[in-house]
């Protein structure tokens, strides 16, 4: 395989986070960036989740008008990550591909209502677009002229989604498919539909504090923080980057995905297709620590423990930044993997907050932001429909 996936750029919008920079001080500080929203709830509760409250200056301009918010998200992201790569419109085979649970999904509760309401004058001529779940990838794609002629994908294979667009940009660079691929996911789960779903299944916890709910390895926890967002990275064949005399900020060195096979309400129960996953994307590399998934979720949590040990062992550190900006669904597994990035090229793992640890002292868990010569960090993810992914982000190829 000649050809070597690297990552020249990367952007993320978070709650009380509008770029890398102010993500580095977050994930250095352990600073958490939920909020209690209330009237969230069926009966009007508080939810503790991760908002983007203040406006979207998108959202502004003319060209976007009548995008959905996830797109918004998306651009808002990809703006700083194709600054930092340097990407322009040029003769380069580009692909975007972006992932999302919920994109839209707000856009077709609001018709919905309207239409059931007999408001239906009120319907926007553009709600076509606003409630396709494809403008995500495809307002990313033309917002910066790279759709053309080129690949333009949008998967939704829930809360894996991102780190899945990520392997399959990988996978068509190093097969010589495509020389750059804009790869990433947006979510906007704060919405109805999702809130009613996970407080039926009992994983969200209404009228609580701060730091009460999603707390990452503890087996007294067993509920998460809903959050909204969007991340993205640039992706391109090594040879091309150094070509370019682009800045390298990280190599893709392995990546796997597969599914649990299972009920679509269900998944494996004992994480061994995840831990598949994790086999194949680490193979021989040493790993100075695992950026997991770990959101608050009891039986989640308690494989991604095992899985860690089981391959990695007990003086591998481990870490989840669930505590500090929530579970942003698909566009969690870049957001783990723009913090493994920066714990590249800062030199820090990131501790996890909110938990006791009750259950987990077994766990090397980084508690305290923790200075450490990090050369390999393995990127877990996994969600709903049963499907896993690990990708090592590393500093040499």
């Amino acid at each position: 395989m000649n050809n070597k996936s690297v990552i020249t750029g990367f952007g993320i919008r978070l709650p009380k986070v509008q770029n890398s920079l102010q993500f580095e001080q977050l994930l250095r500080n352990g600073t958490c960036t939920h909020s209690i929203v209330p009237g969230l709830g069926p009966r009007q509760e508080s939810l503790v989740c991760g908002i983007i409250d203040e406006e979207l200056e998108e959202a502004s301009e003319r060209e976007l008008r009548g995008y959905p918010r996830a797109a918004l998200l998306a651009i808002a992201a990809a703006k700083e990550a194709v600054e930092r790569a340097r990407l322009v419109k040029s003769g380069a085979r580009i692909a975007v591909i972006l992932g999302t649970s919920t994109s839209s999904l707000p856009e077709i509760e609001h018709c919905n209502q309207l239409y059931q309401n007999n408001d239906y004058r009120k319907i926007s001529v553009l709600n076509a677009g606003l409630t396709n779940i494809h403008s995500l990838s495809s307002g990313v794609a033309n917002y910066f002229g790279f759709g053309e002629g080129n690949w333009v994908f949008t998967l939704t294979n829930g809360c894996s989604s991102g780190s899945d667009a990520v392997l399959l940009g990988k996978t068509l660079i190093e097969n010589g498919v495509i020389d750059v691929c804009i790869a990433g996911a947006a979510e906007t789960p704060l919405c109805n539909a999702a809130i009613a779903s996970f407080a039926k299944q009992r994983a969200i916890k209404f009228n609580a504090g701060i730091g009460e709910t999603g707390n990452p390895f503890s087996r007294n926890g067993n509920t998460f923080v809903i959050s909204e967002g969007a991340a993205i990275v640039v992706l391109e064949s090594e040879q091309i980057a150094k070509l370019q005399n682009k800045t390298v900020y990280g190599y893709i060195t392995g990546a796997a995905a597969n599914n649990d096979g299972v009920n679509i309400h269900q998944m494996n129960m004992h994480g061994d297709r995840l831990y598949e996953t994790m086999v194949q994307a680490v193979g021989n590399q040493q790993i100075t620590y695992t950026n997991s998934l770990a959101l608050g979720l009891g039986i989640q949590d308690a494989n991604e423990a095992k899985n860690h040990l089981r391959l990695l062992g007990a003086s591998t550190p481990i870490t989840s930044i669930k505590g500090m900006v929530g579970h942003a669904f698909a566009a969690s597994g870049v957001v783990q993997l723009i913090s493994s990035l920066i714990s590249l090229e800062q030199q820090f793992i990131p501790p996890t907050i909110h938990s006791d640890f009750a259950g987990y002292e077994h766990l090397n868990i980084v508690k305290e932001t923790l200075s450490r010569d990090i050369q390999s960090v393995a990127v877990t993810s996994h969600g709903y429909g049963g499907n896993n992914n690990t990708i090592v982000v590393s500093k040499e190829g």
